[in-house]
C-alpha cells in the first residue's frame, strides 16, 4: 500500500492596510473614468491596466515600506484588477523572474470571493475593503462570476524579496 501525505500547509498572509482617504479615491476616481470591459490575462469581460495610474506610485511606496518591514518583499510588477457585474478571473498563477509571492490589496467594499486550490483542495476568502492578501506565485487561484452593481476594484502585484540596500 502507497499513502501521500500532504505534511506542509500553504502559508498565505491576510492583513488589513489602510491607505489615506485621498489616495484611495484618487485610484477609485481613476477606474470610474478609464473602464472598459475586455479579456486582459486571467480577467474575462473586466478591466485589468498594468500601466501607470493615478495613484499607482504612491500605492506600490506605501505598500512596499509595510512588505518590505514585515515580510521582506517587495512589488515587481503589479496592476488593477476590477470586475464588473459577472466578469471574473479564470484560474491561474503568476511568474516572472525572481517572483516568490503575489498579492491582493482590496480597495472596493464589494468583492467576490477568491478561490485558492492545490492538490484538488480549495479554500476560499470574502475579502473587505483594504484586505490585503500575500500567497506564494504559484498557488492557483479564480474569481467566480457574481452579480454585481459595484465594480470590485483590486490591486495585484508580483513580488521578490528585498535586495540588500533596499
Amino acid at each position: 500500500m502507497i499513502n501521500t501525505y500532504n505534511l506542509f500547509a500553504v502559508p498565505l498572509t491576510h492583513s488589513k492596510f489602510p491607505v489615506p482617504v485621498n489616495l484611495h479615491q484618487k485610484i477609485i476616481s481613476y477606474v470610474e473614468k478609464n473602464y472598459t470591459e475586455d479579456q486582459v490575462a486571467s480577467c474575462v469581460q473586466g478591466f485589468q491596466f498594468h500601466g501607470d495610474f493615478d495613484g499607482k506610485k504612491e500605492l506600490v511606496d506605501t505598500l512596499n515600506k509595510y512588505l518590505n518591514n514585515i515580510l521582506k518583499l517587495n512589488i515587481e510588477h503589479s496592476w488593477l484588477n476590477v470586475l464588473s457585474n459577472n466578469s471574473y478571473n479564470q484560474p491561474h498563477v503568476h511568474n516572472g523572474d525572481d517572483v516568490t509571492h503575489s498579492g491582493v490589496f482590496y480597495l472596493s467594499h464589494e468583492n467576490n470571493n477568491i478561490h485558492f486550490t492545490k492538490d484538488s483542495n480549495v479554500f476560499e476568502m470574502k475579502p473587505k475593503i483594504f484586505d490585503l492578501i500575500i500567497f506564494p506565485y504559484n498557488l492557483a487561484h479564480y474569481v467566480l462570476p457574481e452579480k454585481r452593481i459595484e465594480k470590485r476594484i483590486c490591486f495585484a502585484f508580483n513580488l521578490t524579496y528585498t535586495r540588500k540596500g533596499e
